[in-house]
């Protein structure tokens, strides 16, 4: 497989070439089987990364001792399916004009694909740990033809035009630590038993993950449901905690909880997006964009699109 992606600070590319055989003190986790291992530095961040490349998987170990809070650039080469477990420590994934995407916190895992294209990290002070696996597609569809939350997944990486997709988050319990435990940890010098063992213990992630996805998650369901509805005039704040059956205070602190912005930003966001879109590939005037993305008056619509334009300066 090819590398995923590649890590930025302040514009300038992490080099991949700066290798190193041992790990800083402060790292927590070894990944013997690593083929590559490398150690960034800078005055806010030390980040240490630890990779095997064996199709049909890239693995990623990354550990962060973080003085200052920071933020870190990635470029996404190809659209790619992950597993994410998220060890220590938490972070918050964003779009390049720093719209959130997702917060991770420490001890639970998720399953999503990213499109090619420029994204960020933040993380506060403290120590952060990650585990990444970038799995191969048609190696999940020959092992997953029963679990239909995974393949929920895998139809919108073949089928969605959006950027994006994440499944629900869910905490990791002894069973699942035990199956990462196995996974890196895993010493033997053997490629053979290697691929062996990490088709076998994924192979039991995916399938527990599968299950676990039938629990509810109302703050995902939240999301779906604004990503669905944006554009309909009726949408607000009462409308969506009426759908829900809560109260609007209860909506607002579920969502931002779980996503860092309240409901009515993170459903304006959407609508701002599809207006500049409709302006800039359909040259459509704000007279005539306004009606189409949720929008009963023009004033409305134009305080919204100029208090978004300079927050994403």
């Amino acid at each position: 497989m090819k590398v995923p992606y590649t890590l930025y600070i302040d514009d300038e590319c992490l080099d991949h070439k700066k290798r190193v055989e041992d790990p800083p003190k402060w790292c927590r986790y070894r990944l013997p089987f690593a083929k590559e291992k490398h150690l960034f530095k800078i005055q806010e961040l030390e980040l240490f990364s630890q990779q095997l490349n064996l199709k049909p998987f890239f693995i990623d170990l990354v550990e962060m001792d973080v003085k200052e809070p920071s933020n870190i650039s990635f470029v996404i080469h190809d659209r790619q399916l992950f597993m994410y477990f998220m060890l220590k420590g938490c972070l918050l994934y964003t779009t390049r004009d720093k719209k959130p995407i997702v917060r991770t916190p420490a001890n639970t895992l998720m399953m999503s694909y990213f499109d090619n294209g420029l994204y960020s990290v933040y993380f506060e002070k403290g120590r952060h740990i990650a585990l990444v696996i970038c799995l191969h597609p048609e190696w999940i569809r020959s092992i997953t033809q029963d679990y239909q939350n995974v393949l929920y997944i895998l139809q919108k990486f073949d089928d969605s035009n959006r950027l994006y997709e994440l499944m629900h988050q869910r905490r990791m319990d002894r069973k699942i630590q035990r199956w990462l435990y196995k996974i890196y940890s895993y010493s033997r010098d053997n490629k053979g038993a290697l691929d062996g063992n990490l088709r076998k213990y994924t192979s039991l992630l995916l399938e527990y993950y599968n299950d676990l996805l039938e629990d509810h998650d109302i703050a995902f369901e939240i999301k779906k449901f604004l990503e669905a509805n944006y554009l309909e005039h009726s949408l607000n704040t009462k409308f969506i905690a009426d759908h829900f059956n809560m109260t609007e205070r209860t909506l607002s602190n579920v969502f931002k909880r779980r996503y860092h912005l309240t409901v009515q930003r993170y459903f304006t966001y959407l609508r701002m997006d599809k207006a500049l879109t409709l302006m800039d590939q359909e040259s459509m005037s704000i007279k005539d964009v306004y009606m189409n993305v949720g929008y009963t008056d023009e004033r409305t619509f134009r305080y919204a699109l100029e208090g978004y334009q300079k927050h994403n300066k």
